[in-house]
């Protein structure tokens, strides 16, 4: 009797129609500025996303961005690199606003006087934001973004793993050209 029931149980489950869950993918190269914070003045910044938003408002993103000179013209060659892992926070429909946020890689390096100073660091990172995606119809579209990233130390560097906010700080804001799949 519990066999019947099970198989009746389950016959019933797969007879219930469901809704379409449509993941999709966003893929963005952007240009923008760095400002605020460590850097003087405005800098251009440069990299791309890829986003994974799944049928409902919870999402995963990949962010890479690069800004040379971030530290001015006091040394030859500076820049910063970021890669960071977020997770998005996205509304239905159109146009997409979301929320991220996340951590991952924060790379400064500095180098003068013919290579005499090469400093390279590789610090974890977080960064928080928002941004809106703008896509008709179609699979092409625009993106905006603003986000604050931060570099995140060991305030103690004693064999423990101690997270503390550090002193390079910044925000970024960003557009580019949207590609849903």
């Amino acid at each position: 009797m519990r066999t019947l029931a099970g198989f009746a149980l389950a016959g019933l489950l797969l007879s219930i129609p469901t809704a379409r869950v449509e993941a999709q993918t966003y893929l963005t190269p952007f240009a923008g500025g760095a400002f605020g914070g460590s850097t003087d003045d405005t800098k251009l910044t440069f990299g791309g996303n890829v986003s994974f938003v799944g049928g409902g408002v919870l999402g995963f993103g990949l962010d890479f961005g690069y800004t040379k000179d971030f530290f001015g013209d006091t040394f030859d060659d500076n820049n910063v690199t970021t890669l960071m892992g977020n997770i998005i926070l996205i509304t239905p429909g159109h146009p997409r606003v979301y929320a991220s946020g996340g951590v991952g890689l924060l790379k400064t390096r500095v180098t003068s006087a013919g290579r005499f100073l090469d400093v390279s660091d590789n610090d974890w990172g977080m960064n928080v934001g928002a941004g809106f995606y703008l896509i008709n119809s179609g699979s092409i579209g625009l993106n905006g973004d603003i986000r604050y990233i931060r570099r995140l130390t060991d305030p103690e560097p004693d064999g423990e793993f101690d997270l503390d906010l550090g002193t390079l700080k910044y925000w970024r804001a960003t557009a580019g050209l949207t590609f849903k799949f």
